[in-house]
């Protein structure tokens, strides 16, 4: 399919979030001599975990396929849909008031932590 193939299939599909909707993105990375490779990103407007203000907020990229089935664009849709609901989950999940799950911890600051730490198990 098409980048402009693609974004047709995704007009039919939608996901709401309470008031917001949430909006597909295809954009295109291009490397030289190369066709475009599509990618699907969704897009919404949520607060911000810092601030508390409303601010865009933006999934992370989902490589698509120029080969890829109508039902495989909208499974990953749904897919970039269940990743960012949980990635603000991650954000908003708290331990004695620190997100300990959270998306934005350093994998090298949590090396460290099982590194130094032995595993919590029953005995």
């Amino acid at each position: 399919m098409t980048t402009a193939e693609i974004r047709a299939v995704l007009e039919d599909v939608a996901y709401h979030d309470g008031d917001a909707a949430w909006k597909f993105h295809v954009g295109e990375d291009w490397t030289h001599g190369y066709p475009a490779r599509p990618w699907l990103q969704v897009r919404f407007k949520a607060p911000c975990n810092v601030g508390g203000q409303p601010a865009a907020q933006h999934g992370r990229k989902w490589r698509l396929s120029p080969h890829m089935t109508r039902s495989e664009i909208v499974l990953t849709a749904l897919k970039a849909v269940l990743t960012a609901v949980e990635h603000e989950a991650r954000e908003r999940f708290t331990y004695r008031g620190l997100p300990i799950f959270g998306p934005h911890v350093d994998v090298d600051a949590l090396h460290t932590v099982v590194a130094e730490h032995e595993p919590a198990v029953r005995s």
